[in-house]
């Protein structure tokens, strides 16, 4: 960002006053993360438990430099911990590369008045994991989340004979495989799970897509601004008539900016009505980001800025 660029509060008060009439509620809303800065040996929470994907985000994300990791056993229970303050930051899945998005995570950040302040991206490989004594052919039962099973369709169909089970979470599933007992059951889970369960790692790399990548968001109660800030989340809805969907998304374009993503999810208390989650490049003292933010936002009968961070690299 140009070092002679107006500061952060003289570029939205510009904004307000003389780029555009509306949008003083967003405004308000950006300027109080102004001042928040990333907390200090936090106390962070990942769903799951030890040896899963998520633990692994949060320890690469935060390198290892938290004063507390807390495991919580359902994204509604992370993201309460940080509505209720009792950790700092979650880390939660938003997308994989092969199975798209984690539609869960998704419903649930549009529910809560929380931020993303942060991503991290890890490589996906999993792993059929077994009792010691079992072998390939005794394996009958998959555990694991419904997303790594996603992800390994293609192995699942070579064996006819297993039977995919959804699961909380693919370490839980490890836990689950190791304390049943039962020769007949596998989970799909990393080489960490594996030895921390004391189970066998009979089949490796069995992810339909070698190039497997999960995106994990860092959620925190409240948002923080910074200059090195370039990926913008918002959701909003779109008046269920001809041309409005259009209408909101033109003003990306006349602004300037590029739009990254677009996902649309039904609003649970309206049938056949939909929120649009979109992510577009930019930082909010960008004159052209809060102009174009601001007509959307007027024109949207719900509308809810997520963040704006740091994109994974």
């Amino acid at each position: 960002m140009n070092q002679n660029a107006p500061s952060l509060e003289n570029t939205l008060r510009i904004s307000v006053d003389k780029l555009y009439v509306g949008g003083e509620e967003l405004l308000f809303e950006i300027e109080a993360g102004l001042n928040t800065k990333r907390i200090e040996n936090p106390r962070v929470g990942f769903q799951g438990t030890e040896g899963s994907f998520g633990e692994q985000a949060a320890r690469e994300y935060f390198k290892d430099s938290f004063l507390e990791l807390k495991k919580y056993h359902g994204f509604d229970d992370l993201l309460e911990a940080v509505a209720n303050s009792e950790i700092d930051y979650g880390v939660l899945p938003i997308e994989n590369s092969t199975a798209g998005d984690v539609l869960e995570v998704s419903d649930l950040i549009v529910r809560y008045n929380l931020y993303i302040v942060g991503e991290h991206t890890i490589r996906i490989r999993h792993n059929l994991l077994c009792l010691p004594e079992a072998e390939l052919s005794d394996i009958t039962q998959v555990y694991s989340h419904q997303q790594a099973l996603n992800q390994c369709r293609e192995f699942l169909k070579a064996h006819p004979k297993m039977t995919a089970n959804p699961y909380a979470n693919t370490a839980l599933a490890g836990e689950y495989v190791s304390q049943k007992g039962d020769i007949h059951s596998a989970s799909i889970g990393s080489l960490r799970c594996a030895e921390l369960y004391g189970l066998k790692v009979i089949a490796e790399g069995i992810q339909t897509m070698q190039n497997n990548f999960t995106r994990f968001i860092v959620i925190s109660k409240h948002m923080e601004l910074n200059d090195a800030c370039e990926k913008i989340s918002i959701v909003f809805s779109a008046a269920h008539s001809s041309g409005s969907l259009h209408s909101a998304l033109s003003h990306f374009a006349y602004n300037g900016l590029n739009l990254v993503k677009i996902q649309s999810r039904p609003k649970l208390d309206e049938p056949w009505e939909y929120l649009f989650l979109v992510d577009i490049e930019g930082n909010l003292s960008d004159a052209n980001v809060l102009i174009a933010l601001g007509r959307i936002r007027q024109q949207s009968s719900f509308f809810k800025l997520l963040g704006n961070y740091q994109a994974s690299k």
